[in-house]
């Protein structure tokens, strides 16, 4: 039985042509990933519901994304039945042969569920909810297939409940560039205006200085300005020392494993 694994594309994207590999690698848990993929199969995909099932190697132009979940999606977007079906009908012309495939989706649930309708044999690779340890977790695994543990052990470690060790914040106001105000707690803010979980987190605690235009300071909100990319930046004199330490150097480490793993 053929093993396959898939992970799902990302928003984030090179803005020329190039493989499918390199498109979505400013993606730091893209890349993890699919670090992660070379070394754990033969055979391995990234999916994107427009194209169906992408070979690394090929060779694709930037393109406008959308997903099965709506929190996902870009302002006005809506996903319709029809290009559901059409995504998975895309699979089945794809794979003719899916009984003789074990497929391995290391995507979101929503995915998993649509996938094991048409793939009779599938696994689900649950990932955390965090992105940042999504990714660590990743390089860790391929750190372990190096040392010789089996697939199955590695999975396992990826799909691991995180214990959450993280100090305890305290509900606060957040203030945001455009006027906006929120009372709670970084887990509030991110699911009240669907942004990241983790980087909400930092903010609330103090790793961070601003997140998405949202700073815990009200007198720092005059100061906030834009990049041409359209970043919220606070001037450098006005960023405040880190109040607690964590894993840090994600990118570095895994251009580091890549080249531990000579691909």
């Amino acid at each position: 039985m053929r093993k396959i694994g898939v992970i799902l594309c990302s928003k984030s994207k090179q803005d020329y042509a190039c493989s499918v590999r390199e498109m979505y690698d400013c993606s730091i848990s893209f890349k993890a990933r699919r670090i992660f993929m070379d070394l754990a199969y033969d055979e391995w995909y990234v999916n994107t519901t427009s194209m169906g099932f992408m070979d690394p190697s090929m060779i694709i132009e930037p393109y406008g994304s959308w997903y099965i979940q709506p929190s996902r999606m870009k302002e006005g977007q809506k996903v319709t039945k029809d290009m559901i079906e059409g995504w998975l009908e895309n699979l089945k012309n794809q794979f003719p042969n899916r009984d003789n495939i074990e497929l391995h989706c290391h995507l979101s649930l929503p995915y998993y569920n649509k996938l094991k309708t048409i793939f009779p044999n599938t696994k689900y690779i649950k990932p955390n909810q965090n992105f940042t340890i999504t990714a660590w977790r990743y390089h860790d695994a391929t750190e372990m297939l190096l040392q010789g543990k089996s697939l199955d052990e590695c999975l396992d470690f990826i799909q691991k409940p995180h214990i959450n060790k993280r100090p305890k914040e305290t509900k606060k106001w957040f203030y945001n560039y455009n006027g906006d105000q929120f009372y709670g707690n970084g887990w509030d803010l991110a699911k009240t205006y669907k942004i990241d979980n983790g980087a909400c987190y930092g903010l609330s605690m103090g790793s961070l200085d601003i997140h998405k235009g949202w700073v815990t300071d009200e007198s720092l909100v005059k100061h906030i300005y834009t990049t041409p990319s359209g970043q919220y930046r606070l001037p450098k004199h006005l960023k405040k020392p880190k109040t607690y330490q964590k894993r840090g150097g994600q990118r570095e480490a895994l251009l580091k494993l890549e080249e531990m793993c000579n691909f």
